[in-house]
């Protein structure tokens, strides 16, 4: 599994280099796929939005950044670990063995591309 970070600016905010990295990724992942799954191996990337972590309170961020991360999603707020965590045990268990070359995204709503 590969895991590409959504940033929390839109992608004309971002510059160009972000788009270009998160499609880099999504084609990694589907060739990579195509080549592995010959030999039974599946892969798969995780695309997350803005989860709060230890790094956002002590990360150097402004206290006024740090309290308006995530709001700019749909859902109005930042993802907690605990929500990211069931698609990495979902996508390394057998109930996910036809899924390959596939991007998830856990993005409180937000466009994924």
């Amino acid at each position: 599994m590969s895991d590409q970070k959504s940033s929390d600016q839109q992608p004309e905010q971002a510059g160009p280099i972000t788009p270009s990295t998160k499609a880099a990724i999504v084609a990694f992942t589907q060739a990579l796929a195509q080549q592995l799954g010959p030999r039974g191996l599946r892969v798969n990337a995780v695309a997350p939005g803005p989860f709060c972590t230890p790094l956002q309170p002590s990360g150097g961020q402004r206290q006024e950044k740090v309290q308006q991360f995530g709001a700019s999603t749909p859902l109005g707020r930042p993802g907690q670990p605990a929500e990211l965590a069931p698609l990495y045990v979902f996508l390394a268990s057998q109930e996910s063995s036809y899924s390959s070359g596939g991007t998830f995204g856990a993005t409180g709503g937000q466009v994924l591309f």
